[in-house]
């Protein structure tokens, strides 16, 4: 695997080798099936159909030398593909890079995701030195893509990993992972980019740029998620970074994906204690939460009630989901801070609770819902009930 390395600040070529057989010390994992399917249909060739008495026969040098070469063909050295990964990918990290860098970048990091998946291999990047690489390219890498991919791997090492979480916060991700969350970071096009011909071409291209710089975003949220769960020191580090006001202004960015991911955050953020639930309280997420549910009604809706239909499972678009998976998480946060919330010790959540917004924001989805037809409204259930339940708490 090479990457081009026709950088403007001339990045060497980078290449990974082949995955050798590994060392019998170094954890072993199955590669290619396709051989394990060649040695069984091999192994049940030489096995006949069990009804012959014949001995067994002695096998033949040759058939010896393809089993062996063909079972080392199937493991990886899973400690030497991660080290030969990290050194690709740690030069170059401040460049600007051609598409095909791009691509090839953003794929060793897909597959060092797969990798560190692993408990064992999530503790053992830090060890290998594959930390620090990761947050640098969070903190400066102009391509936002490479930003993205980077995050998702410091996620994935980190999550339901304390040692892998101290360790990234030794290399201080915290800051780098807020400051991408909230947005900061252009996205520079790849260096090989033709010109825009057309203001419509300029414009796609601007379209597509601001895609990527939330997609960043997205999977900055994710990787600050990972790395808070269970852990007092980034917790602690995520308060005073004014981690719960940048969440809130996520909040305000006109995409599902991403006012999912703040709203999920949120809401593990107020149910860890009545520390947090105050600042939660405080920084007027129950306020956001139910802008935005009110906002993420389906675009089908209007149409719907102009014409005295029921919004049917066909009318829905992918958008239409994405904006139920917005609503569902928007109620799960408010029932959630109105079940644990200390009234005396935060009594602005009563406010908040009982505010024109909310309760705006809880009737507006009550008249969707009469509008849903039979399907949607059983694929909607368990948000119906939550609507339902937050009604409840303040008649």
């Amino acid at each position: 695997f090479a990457l081009s390395g026709r950088s403007a600040h001339g990045v060497r070529v980078l290449t990974i080798p082949r995955p050798a057989m590994s060392d019998q010390k170094e954890r072993m994992v199955p590669a290619d099936r396709s051989n394990w399917n060649a040695i069984l249909k091999w192994s049940m060739a030489q096995q006949g159909d069990g009804t012959s008495s014949a001995p067994a026969r002695e096998i033949s040098e040759e058939d010896r030398r393809w089993l062996l070469d063909a079972m080392a063909s199937g493991f990886i050295d899973e400690i030497k593909r991660m080290k030969d990964i990290i050194a690709c990918i740690s030069a170059g990290i401040e460049a600007t890079h051609d598409a095909e860098e791009i691509d090839a970048r953003v794929e060793l990091m897909e597959e060092l995701t797969d990798r560190v998946s692993g408990v064992d291999n999530g503790g053992d990047l830090h060890t290998l030195g594959g930390l620090e690489p990761l947050v640098r390219y969070v903190a400066s890498s102009p391509h936002a893509r490479l930003r993205a991919a980077a995050a998702e791997v410091l996620g994935t090492t980190v999550q339901n990993h304390p040692k892998a979480q101290e360790a990234a916060l030794g290399c201080d991700a915290m800051g780098p992972l807020l400051r991408m969350a909230a947005g900061e970071g252009d996205d520079s096009p790849p260096t090989d980019a033709a010109e825009a011909e057309s203001t419509t071409a300029a414009e796609g291209d601007a379209s597509k740029g601001t895609k990527e710089l939330v997609k960043a975003r997205v999977k900055a949220l994710f990787a600050l998620s990972c790395l808070l769960r269970g852990c007092v020191r980034a917790q602690e580090a995520f308060q005073l970074g004014d981690g719960f006001a940048l969440l809130k202004n996520c909040l305000r960015v006109d995409h599902p994906r991403l006012r999912t991911k703040a709203l999920h955050l949120a809401r593990h953020l107020a149910t860890l204690d009545m520390r947090f639930m105050a600042a939660c309280v405080d920084s007027g997420y129950v306020l956001a939460a139910a802008a935005s549910l009110a906002g993420s009604l389906p675009r089908q809706l209007l149409v719907a009630t102009e014409v005295g239909t029921d919004l049917s499972a066909d009318a829905f678009t992918e958008e239409d989901i994405e904006r139920g998976q917005v609503r569902e998480a928007a109620l799960r946060l408010m029932v959630d801070v109105a079940r644990k919330v200390d009234f005396d010790a935060v009594p602005k959540a009563v406010d908040h609770l009982r505010s024109a917004i909310v309760v705006n924001a809880i009737n507006a989805v009550g008249k969707a819902y009469v509008r849903f037809g039979r399907e949607e409204k059983e694929t909607y259930r368990d948000e119906m009930q939550l609507c339902a339940q937050l009604a409840k708490m303040f008649e």
